[in-house]
């Protein structure tokens, strides 16, 4: 559902960015619905970023984004997207949102990234270009090449403390609290034999694995760290032109800051989604409005915030 400009509250509009962990395919399928009257505008600008994105992609060794998003939704049993692929498309969909919604009149007031959605809201905020945010995306899938298969990520639903528990109980020091979403909703990352042994002592209805083929946010990944930043050797930041609150620095991102190291950090730094949002009461004032596919971040926001408005622009639209 695409929002309206009369809907969005003065100072108080927050764009999300999520991660990877669901399958992109078929994403932006609903910006290019002749059904749904979006204006030509805003398919104009989407168009342009995709086109950006691909040209990155193809001089980096990676395939095209375009097709994956605008295909149909992906079945459970398909084969797996080309490795790198993925994270490529979850940066393109967010960003040409964005770009989409701008061409409507609907801008950010305040962003606010799920890790590999960190690289949107820094292209989003202007401290690089799309193709510069296309590079960087490249850049940390050429730095986790080394660890592909290494590790997984498992979503788990429970709280963070009961969830620590379960760890400590298990003895695994080789498990680490990845993400926490909500108080509803916590991530670990580790490599699969860690993943298997928390299989065994958790409540498996409770544990659903994530679309990623690595072990990211985990602090053994020091190496995979270095290598991304000497990936990225040679981008230069620009100021931020609008507001961006990090849920891994755990505060919102000034122009002092050095971005490069901020995104690097995303690789060995968990993610505290939910206390960056707590910050942003009161909800009367907010609205919260995801781009990415799925609506994770929205239904974190809503167990987080009580009464909390989001909105999902990319939701799939059940015809009759």
């Amino acid at each position: 559902m695409m929002p309206h400009p009369s809907d969005m509250p003065r100072g108080g509009v927050v764009f999300l960015f999520p991660g990877q962990g669901i399958s992109p395919c078929g994403a932006l399928a609903s910006l290019y619905d002749d059904d749904l009257g979006v204006p030509p505008a805003a398919r104009k600008e989407a168009d342009r970023i995709l086109d950006e994105v691909d040209e990155v992609a193809s001089t980096q060794g990676y395939g095209p984004v375009r097709d994956v998003l605008l295909a149909d939704r992906r079945p459970q049993d398909a084969p797996p997207l080309p490795y790198g692929t993925s994270q490529l498309a979850h940066f393109a969909a967010s960003v040409a949102t964005a770009h989409a919604l701008a061409a409507m009149g609907i801008t950010p007031d305040l962003i606010v990234g799920h890790s590999l959605g960190e690289f949107s809201a820094f292209v989003t905020a202007g401290a690089f270009t799309v193709a510069e945010g296309a590079h960087l995306v490249c850049a940390l899938n050429d730095a986790y090449r080394p660890v592909i298969g290494e590790g997984a990520m498992v979503l788990i639903l429970g709280e963070a403390g009961g969830t620590q528990a379960m760890l400590a109980d298990l003895g695994r020091e080789d498990l680490a609290i990845a993400c926490v979403n909500s108080p509803k909703e916590t991530i670990v990352s580790g490599p699969p034999a860690a993943i298997a042994a928390l299989r065994t002592l958790g409540d498996t209805r409770r544990l659903f694995e994530l679309d990623v083929p690595y072990a990211a946010h985990h602090p053994s990944l020091q190496d995979i760290h270095g290598r991304f930043l000497d990936n990225a050797k040679g981008l230069r930041q620009r100021p931020l032109s609008v507001a961006v609150h990090s849920p891994v620095q755990r505060r919102p991102c000034s122009d002092a800051d050095d971005f490069l190291l901020a995104l690097a950090d995303l690789i060995t730094k968990p993610v505290y989604f939910a206390e960056t949002v707590s910050r942003l009461a009161p909800v009367d004032q907010r609205l919260f409005i995801e781009l990415g596919a799925g609506d994770t971040l929205s239904r974190s926001v809503r167990a987080t915030l009580r009464g909390a408005r989001t909105v999902v622009p990319l939701a799939p639209v059940k015809k009759r």
